[in-house]
């Protein structure tokens, strides 16, 4: 009986160490899946948000950050918005060539390359040495440090230390305090990244206020989260894209659909991948004014970064 006991509380404590990890390796695959690993390196699992490795791109990540930046200066918004997702994926290996790639120009906002950086390294955790991991835990300011070496079990393969880009600790529940901007954060612009990545069983729940300007001084043109409820002047329909205008609206990566949030929506399994922001317009977007303040709650879910 004694051995028994002994037992169950081995196994009681194996599974309290499990955790369930997002990992994006160097060649574009993500893995996800429980790991008995209790540690990255040195550092706890259990206080890990991400772990980023600085080495140099691989060929894959390599051609990736070339194409990339074609399309993050071209003018076909998808395959923008795209090349941005990849790349803030990929991550540190994007700063050098990034940094080099930008110009001495006034003109910042809004401008999708320039963006970039802060979604790459945040400026606090920037540094000389940019071959060094950033380490993010739970309740502390961005880090620089090592990348672990060996292998680590994830499911039913051992992946090499080496071959991982980065690494995630699903967390029970990812909350953020956001502000969408009408001008920055406009589907016809940018979207805004909360840095919350879903998995296949989060659960999306959302609140917005705020009041926004889509023409300057026509009250006709004002919403709020909801979106114009009836048309704008000279124009037959309230919507834009399949939403009113206006409105706040989501999508998780930049292949899915585009999700109705409003004042408040909760979505039950909404997909996988990071969430996105924006409010709802069309290509006249320059005369926005105002914002959106909104909560974001995932459950079953990864925090990659602060929102930006």
């Amino acid at each position: 009986m004694r051995s028994l006991k002994i037992l169950l509380l081995l196994s009681a404590l194996t599974l309290q160490a499990a955790q369930t990890v997002l990992v994006l390796t160097t060649d574009g695959k993500w893995v996800e899946g429980t790991t008995p690993a209790t540690k990255a390196g040195s550092i706890p699992l259990a206080k890990l948000l991400s772990i980023h490795n600085g080495a140099p791109a691989s060929p894959a990540e390599a051609a990736k950050i070339t194409a990339g930046f074609q399309a993050i200066l071209g003018d076909n918004r998808a395959a923008r918005d795209l090349a941005v997702e990849d790349l803030t994926n990929i991550g540190l290996p994007v700063l050098t060539p990034l940094l080099a790639a930008l110009k001495d120009t006034d003109q910042h906002e809004p401008k999708p390359l320039y963006n970039l950086f802060n979604r790459v390294v945040p400026s606090s955790a920037d540094q000389y040495d940019r071959s060094a991991a950033l380490v993010r835990l739970d309740g502390a300011r961005p880090s620089r440090g090592s990348w672990p070496t060996g292998e680590i079990k994830i499911g039913d393969q051992s992946l090499p230390w080496a071959s991982i880009r980065m690494l995630a600790v699903r967390r029970k529940n990812v909350t953020r305090a956001v502000e969408v901007h009408s001008l920055r954060h406009c589907t016809q612009i940018e979207y805004l990244d909360t840095g919350v990545f879903a998995s296949k069983d989060s659960k999306l729940t959302t609140s917005a206020t705020g009041f926004t300007r889509l023409s300057w001084h026509q009250d006709e043109w004002a919403t709020d989260p909801n979106g114009l409820t009836k048309p704008g002047p000279n124009y037959k329909t309230n919507l834009v894209d399949g939403h009113p205008f206006g409105a706040l609206v989501g999508r998780l990566t930049e292949k899915g659909p585009v999700l109705f949030l409003g004042r408040s929506s909760t979505k039950a399994q909404p997909g996988e991948g990071r969430l996105h922001l924006a409010i709802n317009d069309n290509k006249h977007w320059q005369n926005n004014l105002g914002s959106y303040q909104v909560t974001v709650q995932m459950t079953d879910a990864y925090d990659l970064g602060a929102a930006l």
